[in-house]
Order: structure tokens, then C-alpha cells, then sequence
């Protein structure tokens, strides 16, 4: 495990920005549609100059609670939702979300910087956008449809936070150190072994009686966990774009006119290779372009370009490729890249190109002609997209009749029979949600809302996604109620004869434990009033596998034995028996030293150290930091 750990942290920050980058955008999916839409949204909380909105909020507390089932569930325990404190959770999201703030407000005031570059850099070279290993503009933009942002600039704003923190990171984590005394220290600690023999003291459950005056001083002592949870019982109307589709039709000359218009679109796509002669502030621009105007005249007299592009290039995405940027499309670069590309014929390499990012030149390498479908081919797609134009006016007309008609209504039965949609009840179900449309954290907030659960109104039309729209009222409020002790009593029981019975069997192991360290009982007396033997392990390391972990992590956290007496003790088992131990021998391997040479006790010790220096500044940042919670 150990070891294991040495090596995580020895992974390049680099590599884990990248994963970070795209983790962070598939957790947050539908970020950007989510904050277009709740831009008023009441905040959450601020922090200096960022604001974080309550529906940010609600957001990352739904895909936390998920994860978490799902999580629980993949480990083969079926939990139930509704188990899950929301309060606690969403207290804990906020803090995470807190701390996020506050470190981009620190990255940005220690005036760190991310250029497009780096972000280029990132882009080109992140598998999930390349398609035979070279960036593929098409897929690029597919993968950011699929992660529910708008737009390339989406992308690249998460990209660019993701860097800023990991630079700040980076300035604290690479920088820390280990002594050598610190890697000897490491190194007899995770090479040491222990001999010892373990002897099991089963859970007493034998003779423990529960009385009446017992069941109820803990009932009467503890109501509170006895007490039902507020629930609501809902009635949902729900409107769904799709249901639409089979409303309307198209006819065939609007298909073929759109055909005709989808051919004509279609687009040359071009192979392009380049050299990049960065600008910055190292390298003026007379400079850069002096450079490759040098290296066109090694070109021009037979050199490689990819050779030259691998030699030359200041970009390292593509300069490993031979400068290779893939097929792309007009557009898909910067305005004077696109017209110098475009203007090549196949093999031709173009005089310096200025772009923001300095001067390149750029070689044509291949043409890939557009493949035109037939109208056939492209018919099912074509008339979904017509009838998409139809079903969006028809979806939006609805929405508004839904919105007025639940405003109007004492219910939702005439909404209903206007719309010809069907009531849905549902519950009951407490605040933290529970499955299917109350496992949403909007629709939980509208039922528990005031107007809703107090006035008894109908709510306002809610957004669950781009497709769908609720409507809800609260048809039964179940408060809190105090349960009887009759139907609580066997769990009651059952609660008090373990906890007894624990009790009881750690006040034997102990007795036992006392026993042996004077010398009163040796160790086969003890096991033959247990009517077990002990078990004897050595030369265990802090790694074993092959026995408990709690019993590995008890056994090295007992003292060291003086001499030859033996050191005892006992730890409780998950079931509540115990383990009575019997520690006889530590050693420690006679080569530590050159052991504590190798580089991952020096890895794994500059990481802990640079964690823990970056932990202690994060904590500086927030007490420094104008926090304030809504």
C-alpha cells in the first residue's frame, strides 16, 4: 500500500491536470446550461469577488449524492437514498466549492497566468479529441456537445482555471523535500516485520437480558431517533418535448430544399503540418519571424519539414508529430492560418504566417474531398431536424399554457384535461429526495417550498433538463411524528442486547489481557477457557494482505517488547469480539540504509511534505478570504 502511494504521488502534474480537466467537465455536465438559466438564482455564498450561486450549489449536491450511491452500490451494499444527511452533504459541497473559489481567487491575485497556448498545447494532445492519433476538430466539438457546454470557449475557461490551480499547487507540492534521516526514518518504519500470535474472544451474546425499565429509560432517553421524518406526498404534471414528435410532419419538398442545403455545406477538408516561432516575452517579433524565414530556406533546399518541425517548433503538441495538426476544416483555426492553408496546394509549405501566437509556417499535406451522402442516407436525420423546429414552437407554446393554467388552478386537474396530460403521484417522500423525479434536487426544493407545502399552490413550471418540464403541488404533508414504543421495541432490544454483549466481551478481553501481563495465567490457559488455540504469524509486514487490515494497523500500532517478554493487547473486531495479541518480536532489515536510497522514499516523502505545505497555505488563503454564506 505504501509503495503503492509512493509511486501515485510520483505521477506528473502535467498528466493529472489533463485527467483533472476532463473529470471536472464530466462531473460538471451541464454546467454552462445550468448557470445560463439561474444567472438570478439566490447565492449561496461569495467569496471575495465570486459568486456562488444556490443553483451551482444544488447542482454539485445531486451529482455528489449520486456518485455516492453509486459508489456504495458498485461495493455490492444496497443503500437507500434517503439514508443520506442532505444537510451534511451539501455543507460538505459547499465548503469543496468554497475552498475552489478561494484558490482561483489566490491564483489570480499571485498574478499566474495560463496563455492560449498551453491551452492549445492541452487541447491537441488529449486523446479523447484525436481520431488515428492526431487532433480531430469534429470529434473536439462533439465531445463538448456531449459534455453539455455551448462552446468551444466553455472549454477552454474550465481548462484555463483547472491550469491556474494547478499551477499554485505545483509552486508548493514540487518544492518540498526529504532529509536523509527522513528516508532511513521511512524506510525502517515500512520495512520493519513483527512476529506475534492472535487468540479470538467470540461476541459473549450468552446471558445478556434486556429488562422493560431498560427498553423504555433508552426510548424516553433518545426519542429523537425514534421520531418519522417529515414527508410530502406529490401529484406531477410533466411535459415532455419528445411527446410532440408524433404531433407533427413534414413534407417532402421541405426534406429535399434542406437536402440541397446540407450538400452545399459540405466542406474540403485539409491535412496541415506547421512550425511554430513562438512570440513571447523571450522573443520579439522581428525575431520570430527572422527565424523562420531562415528555417523556409532550409526547407526550400530539401530539408524534412517533419525532421525541421520535431527541431524547430514551439509547439510541443504537434512538433513530436512532425508538426502534424490533423484534417481540419475552414475555421477552424485562427482567420490568417485558415487563408494561408487554404490557399496551398498539396506538398507546398506557406511564407510566415502571423497569428497571436507567433509566426508559423504551415505545410499541406493531404485534401480529403467532402463525401455527400444520399438523401436517403440522410432522410431520418433531415426530418427529425424539421420536425425539431416544429415540436420546439409547439414545446414552448405548452410550457406558457402549463405555466398560466397551474397559476390559475386550485390543482392540477384542469391542467391536465386542457393538455391532455396524466397526474402522477409520488411518495411519500422526505426532503433528501428519494427515486425517479424526486431524486431531483429542483423538484425536492419546490415541494418543500413554502408557497407549495404551506399555501398549497401549485408550483412553477420547473426545467428538469432541455427536454422536459414539471409542474407539482403537494397533495398530503406527513409531519414528523413520535413512534410508539411498541413498534420500536425489538429494535430497541436488539440495540441494547449488543451493546451489552460488546461490552461484556471487551471487559473479558481485558481481564484476559491484565491476566497475562502479570503473570497470573499463561497463554494455553487462556486458550483452553476460550476453547481455541492461538495462531501464530510471523515476520508480518505493514502491508499483509493476508490478514485483517485492522489487525495489521492494531498489531504495529503495540509498543515494542523489552527483551524477551512479550508485549499483549486486544482490539475490537467490526463484529464487537475481540483479538487478544501476543507481540514477541519487531525487526528491522539489516540493508534499511541502502534501502532508504531508493527514489520513492524520496518521492513519497517530498509529497506528504508538499501536501501538507500546500494544505497549511489553502487554510491561509481562507482566513484571509471575505467569505460569506447565505
Amino acid at each position: 500500500m505504501m509503495l503503492q502511494t509512493m509511486r501515485d504521488n510520483a505521477q506528473s502534474w502535467v498528466a493529472k491536470v489533463i485527467v483533472g480537466v476532463i473529470v471536472l467537465i464530466f462531473a460538471l455536465t451541464g454546467w454552462e446550461s445550468i448557470s445560463r438559466f439561474t444567472s438570478n438564482e439566490d447565492k449561496a455564498a461569495e467569496v471575495n469577488d465570486i459568486t456562488i450561486t444556490r443553483a451551482e450549489l444544488e447542482q454539485s449536491v445531486a451529482l455528489q449524492r449520486r456518485q455516492l450511491v453509486q459508489q456504495m452500490r458498485q461495493m455490492g451494499n444496497e443503500i437507500d437514498p434517503s439514508m443520506i444527511d442532505d444537510d451534511l452533504l451539501r455543507a460538505s459541497v459547499l465548503d469543496s466549492l468554497i475552498d475552489r473559489a478561494v484558490l482561483l481567487d489566490a491564483a489570480q491575485e499571485s498574478d499566474l497566468r495560463v496563455t492560449d497556448a498551453m491551452i492549445d498545447q492541452l487541447i491537441l494532445s488529449t486523446p479523447d479529441f484525436q481520431a488515428n492519433g492526431a487532433f480531430d476538430s469534429n470529434r473536439f466539438d462533439a465531445a463538448i456537445r456531449n459534455m453539455g457546454l455551448s462552446s468551444r470557449m466553455a472549454f477552454r475557461d474550465l481548462v484555463r482555471q483547472e491550469l491556474l490551480l494547478a499551477q499554485l499547487r505545483n509552486a508548493y507540492q514540487a518544492t518540498s523535500f526529504a532529509t536523509p534521516a527522513e528516508r532511513e526514518r521511512l524506510a525502517r518504519l515500512e520495512n520493519q516485520t513483527r512476529d506475534f500470535a492472535v487468540i479470538e474472544v467470540p461476541l459473549q451474546r450468552h446471558d445478556v437480558d434486556i429488562s422493560d425499565a431498560e427498553v423504555q429509560a433508552y426510548y424516553d432517553g433518545n426519542a429523537q431517533r425514534f421520531m418519522t421524518t417529515e414527508q410530502v406526498v406529490l401529484e406531477t404534471l410533466t411535459l415532455s418535448r419528445r411527446d410532440f414528435f408524433d404531433e407533427v410532419s413534414v413534407d417532402e419538398q421541405a426534406v429535399e430544399q434542406l437536402y440541397q442545403r446540407e450538400v452545399g455545406n459540405l466542406s474540403e477538408q485539409r491535412r496541415a503540418a506547421h512550425i511554430l516561432f513562438e512570440v513571447n516575452d523571450e522573443t520579439t517579433q522581428e525575431e520570430a519571424l527572422e527565424h523562420a524565414r531562415q528555417v523556409r530556406q532550409r526547407l526550400e533546399q530539401g530539408a524534412e519539414f517533419a525532421a525541421v518541425a520535431e527541431q524547430e517548433s514551439d509547439d510541443p503538441g504537434s512538433a513530436n508529430q512532425g508538426g502534424d495538426l490533423g484534417f481540419t476544416a475552414r475555421g477552424d483555426f485562427d482567420e490568417a492560418f485558415d487563408e494561408a492553408l487554404f490557399a496551398l496546394e498539396v506538398g507546398q509549405v506557406s511564407e510566415p504566417v502571423l497569428t497571436p501566437y507567433g509566426y508559423h509556417l504551415i505545410k499541406l499535406t493531404e485534401t480529403k474531398a467532402p463525401e455527400v451522402p444520399s438523401l436517403e442516407e440522410m432522410r431520418p436525420r433531415l426530418v427529425e431536424e424539421l420536425k425539431t423546429e416544429q415540436v420546439e414552437r409547439r414545446f414552448v407554446e405548452a410550457t406558457q399554457e402549463l405555466a398560466n393554467l397551474a397559476y390559475e388552478s386550485q390543482d392540477l386537474e384542469q391542467p391536465a384535461q386542457e393538455l391532455g396530460l396524466e397526474i402522477e403521484t409520488f411518495g411519500p417522500v422526505q426532503r433528501s429526495g428519494g427515486e425517479g423525479i424526486t431524486a431531483n434536487p429542483k423538484v425536492m426544493m419546490a415541494a418543500f417550498d413554502d408557497e407549495v407545502l404551506v399555501e398549497g399552490r401549485n408550483s412553477q413550471p420547473l426545467e428538469l433538463d432541455a427536454d422536459t418540464v414539471v409542474v407539482l403541488r403537494v397533495k398530503e404533508h406527513l409531519q414528523p411524528r413520535q413512534r410508539p414504543l411498541e413498534e420500536v421495541r425489538a429494535e430497541v432490544e436488539d440495540l441494547l442486547r449488543y451493546r451489552k454483549a460488546t461490552e461484556q466481551t471487551e471487559e473479558l478481553a481485558e481481564n484476559l489481557v491484565e491476566q497475562l501481563r502479570q503473570g497470573e495465567r499463561d497463554a494455553q490457559e487462556v486458550a483452553a477457557q476460550l476453547s481455541t488455540s492461538w495462531t501464530n504469524h510471523e515476520a508480518v509486514g505493514r502491508s499483509s494482505n493476508s490478514l485483517p487490515a485492522s489487525l495489521v494497523r492494531s498489531v504495529f500500532a503495540m509498543p515494542r517488547p523489552e527483551q524477551s517478554e512479550a508485549v499483549y493487547g486486544q482490539f475490537r473486531q467490526t463484529d464487537g469480539s475481540r483479538w487478544v495479541v501476543r507481540l514477541t518480536g519487531v525487526a528491522t532489515p539489516v540493508d534499511v540504509a541502502e534501502q532508504a536510497e531508493a527514489e520513492a522514499y524520496q518521492q513519497f516523502i517530498s509529497g506528504q511534505g508538499g501536501d501538507q505545505d500546500f494544505s497549511a497555505v489553502q487554510e491561509r488563503f481562507r482566513e484571509q478570504a471575505e467569505i460569506e454564506r447565505y
